[in-house]
């Protein structure tokens, strides 16, 4: 059932849909459905491709809504980690005809949201987390400027203990 406030109802009845699609096109075919029916509507093939790349382009995004939500007390650990799943997953491809617009809108939306020294930030607690400590969504220059600047924060912490 849709629920207008949560988009990830839609996904789900898309996802439904498509699982059993053979089941209802057979339905719709039967000779019982067409006599008590005037007209029946059915989906053209190129609205089942759309509601595919729908299902391919909202899942990432429902898995990191689920994700969060299941954590009991999530943190900002899962911020770095759940980003740059969402941007690799929105990334172009020669198949994205038509979500190629929804992915660069959702693209830019997740790029701009976390910027200069909030990044650096959300990089620090990503590496202090033992779940994501190897930092994979980072290249090895990235990881390194990481743990330098969280080595000079121990550092100057230490240092102000002593004083």
């Amino acid at each position: 059932m849709d629920v207008v406030t949560r988009w990830n109802s839609s996904l789900d009845m898309l996802e439904r849909y498509l699982e059993q699609q053979q089941a209802i096109a057979a339905t719709l075919l039967s000779a019982e459905v067409r006599r008590n029916a005037r007209e029946i509507d059915t989906l053209e093939p190129a609205d089942i491709t759309d509601a595919e790349d729908m299902v391919r382009l909202l899942s990432p995004l429902k898995k990191a809504t689920t994700v969060l939500c299941d954590e009991s007390r999530p943190t900002v650990s899962l911020i770095v980690p759940l980003n740059h799943m969402i941007e690799q997953s929105m990334a172009q491809c020669d198949e994205d005809s038509t979500i190629a617009q929804m992915k660069r809108a959702i693209l830019k939306d997740f790029t701009d949201r976390y910027q200069g020294e909030q990044n650096k930030f959300l990089q620090e607690s990503t590496a202090l987390d033992p779940r994501f400590r190897s930092l994979h969504q980072l290249n090895d220059s990235q990881r390194e400027d990481v743990f330098d600047r969280l080595k000079l924060k121990a550092t100057q912490m230490q240092n102000q203990v002593h004083i």
